[in-house]
């Protein structure tokens, strides 16, 4: 048996005196290219990875949610059907807006009791918050023997962190951690929610993360602002087109940006050029893992940093700073800062044998004000895992 898993277990166990019935694991995610363009209906190239969320649960024979997070050492409890948004322990918050969203679909549940611990860094970028709302979901299916497809648990995890927990996120993080595949990444056109997987092509190389430690909370990040200046850049292009169906920025093209310039404040201009020239990024990503073009994906992945940093205003020194070690080393095919940004981790392709070399280089140059004293940052290589799953059931 896993530790975490164990680990959940056996606190389910020492706090409510009997055995869970059901223990579901999610993942986390580490997207590989396409930053910033699900909630504009582009191209998206998650994985998920082998860092997750744990939660253990069992009926309770009562109106009463009670839960205990192990991260935390906190227990938190309420009344069936009193979902609060402004709870005091913010962790359970993503738990309950899964339940509310049930409610809301008139999914009929019971009491129970609940088990969550994790792996995943919060606050890295790597999506521990999704991963929570994906391993509730699929441990209420289960518990309460209901099933939704895929892309309807997707959609309801998306909204539970959209309509209760207040953030404006895409769809990515939830739909990877549900539908993500061992040794495959996942490109998600976002216009219409297909899928399509895709073998990790990499031979001699390898996917490493690196957590810079620089947190962020994106309920009080720019996450939200940037979403508002798409949809305003959006709302232009569709003055601008007028002749053509623009259902979303996906529909832009590099050859639309020169008439996009003169009439877009800088600002906005800066956020549709990222969008526009990232969808093509996954595109030419998603034909290089095909034919194992390593040196395209590194491309991709350095030219991906530059426009976040430079055109998206999400990068921040400690990110920028992991980019340039990992790129000085002539052992990294490519990096970028992956998730939302203003914080969190680097994705970076490394040569498989120089991975020691390069963990090295990075302990011995990266620096920041937010490590604590003899500090690094935390280097893991990827193991690309499955999606949301139960691992045990009585």
């Amino acid at each position: 048996m896993d530790s975490l898993q164990q680990l959940v277990q056996q606190t389910f166990i020492a706090r409510f005196g009997n055995q869970p019935s059901i223990i579901a694991l999610a993942p986390g995610r580490v997207n590989i290219i396409g930053e910033h363009t699900d909630y504009t209906g582009g191209f998206v190239f998650p994985a998920a990875i082998d860092k997750e969320i744990i939660i253990a649960v069992d009926k309770n024979d009562t109106d009463t949610i009670t839960g205990f997070s192990v991260d935390f050492n906190e227990e938190a409890s309420t009344n069936l059907g009193a979902y609060d948004p402004t709870h005091p322990k913010e962790w359970f918050r993503y738990i309950l807006g899964v339940l509310d969203e049930l409610q809301t679909i008139d999914q009929p549940l019971e009491g129970f009791n609940f088990c969550i611990a994790g792996n995943i860094p919060v606050g890295s970028g790597l999506s521990s918050s999704a991963a929570v709302e994906m391993a509730t979901c699929i441990a209420m299916e289960r518990l309460f023997n209901f099933s939704l497809e895929d892309q309807a648990a997707a959609l309801l995890c998306q909204r539970a962190e959209n309509n209760f927990v207040g953030v404006n996120c895409g769809i990515m993080d939830q739909y990877i951690s549900r539908v993500g595949k061992a040794n495959h990444a996942v490109k998600i056109d976002c216009s219409d929610l297909t899928i399509q997987t895709v073998s990790i092509n990499t031979p001699d190389y390898s996917w490493i993360i690196v957590d810079s430690k620089k947190r962020r909370g994106l309920v009080d990040s720019e996450y939200n602002n940037r979403r508002k200046e798409c949809e305003e850049g959006l709302a232009i292009a569709q003055r601008e087109f007028s002749e053509r169906e623009i259902s979303g920025l996906r529909s832009l093209s590099i050859a639309d940006l020169g008439r996009l310039e003169k009439v877009c404040s800088p600002i906005v201009f800066k956020r549709i050029k990222h969008v526009i020239s990232e969808n093509n990024r996954v595109l030419e990503t998603e034909k290089a893992l095909l034919e194992g073009d390593i040196k395209t994906i590194g491309d991709c992945l350095y030219a991906s940093h530059a426009s976040l940093r430079d055109d998206f205003n999400v990068s921040c020194k400690e990110l920028d700073s992991l980019v340039n070690i990992l790129k000085d080393t002539g052992d990294v095919a490519g990096a970028r800062l992956t998730g939302a940004g203003f914080g969190g981790c680097v994705i970076a392709l490394v040569k498989s044998d120089a991975i020691g070399s390069v963990i090295a280089s990075i302990k011995q140059h990266y620096t920041s004000d937010c490590l604590q004293e003899n500090e690094s940052a935390a280097i893991w290589p990827i193991v690309i895992s499955d999606g949301a799953r139960i691992i045990h059931k009585e």
